[in-house]
């Protein structure tokens, strides 16, 4: 048996007349089946002498008993009242305390929490048992990294060159839609066919430019063509967003 006592102090008529306050929010009693323990309520009265009564839950009946549930309160009374689980009884139950002030005319409760959780104490060793497990697992060399390292290095020796060599090669690798071997190449492979498509398309279209251009200034003048200024203008707007757009993918690629 524990001999510690769980206190609650219960005050009456300090707001008003038959008000009803509690000093804890709710209290614990820790108990495993079988076991049995005693605490004590004190009430206490500012205001004229009057009876209360004490009750539970239904989930605490038989469990916890008023040794007094109708006491007479002058000025501050002490209740006792014994917590008990059967052997067989639930390891954890909730439920409330009710106090009843005025000839019933005023009922409130607090919360009571009779028994002990045994199993959320558990649950985390097991979780950090097995996020330990996935650390070893994750650390363990199944898989060579040494080419990674060989690979960037290449990579970085080819481009640091010459910056044009840099720019056809990464271009080169994304018409023939090959991607180097890095920790992102997983999440680029779903999207890869879907960008090369706009970078062609604008391939295409500043190549068409620029041959226009040429013809516009190669041609001899009887087989030149007129171009008027909303032509010129539509034209060079095409040929700096596709210029733009092509000098931004092969900047992303070096």
């Amino acid at each position: 048996m524990n001999l510690e006592q769980i206190f609650q102090n219960v005050i009456i008529n300090r707001q008003e007349i038959n008000s009803i306050e509690f000093e804890k929010e709710n209290i614990e009693i820790p108990l495993y089946p079988g076991g049995e323990q005693t605490f004590e309520i004190l009430i206490t009265n500012y205001g004229s002498p009057t009876h209360i009564h004490l009750s539970v839950s239904d989930e605490l009946k038989g469990q916890i008993t008023f040794l007094r549930d109708n006491p007479y309160v002058l000025q501050k009374e002490y209740v006792s009242a014994v917590a008990r689980i059967p052997q067989d009884g639930r390891v954890l139950t909730n439920g409330q305390i009710f106090i009843t002030a005025g000839y019933g005319s005023k009922k409130k409760s607090f919360p009571v929490q009779l028994g002990k959780v045994e199993a959320k104490t558990q649950e985390p060793q097991k979780d950090e048992l097995d996020k330990w497990e996935e650390e070893s697992e994750e650390l363990r060399p199944s898989r060579p990294f040494v080419a990674e390292p060989a690979k960037k290095a290449s990579r970085s020796r080819m481009s640091g060159g010459s910056g044009f060599g840099g720019i056809s090669a990464s271009a080169f690798k994304n018409f023939r839609g090959g991607f180097p071997a890095s920790s992102g190449k997983r999440t680029r492979k779903g999207t890869g066919e879907n960008e090369r498509f706009p970078l062609i398309l604008a391939l295409g279209g500043f190549l068409l430019l620029v041959s226009s251009f040429l013809l516009y200034f190669l041609l001899p003048e009887s087989l030149q063509f007129d171009v008027s200024f909303t032509q010129s203008l539509l034209f060079s707007i095409l040929f700096v967003t596709c210029t733009t757009y092509i000098l931004l993918k092969f900047m992303d690629e070096i």
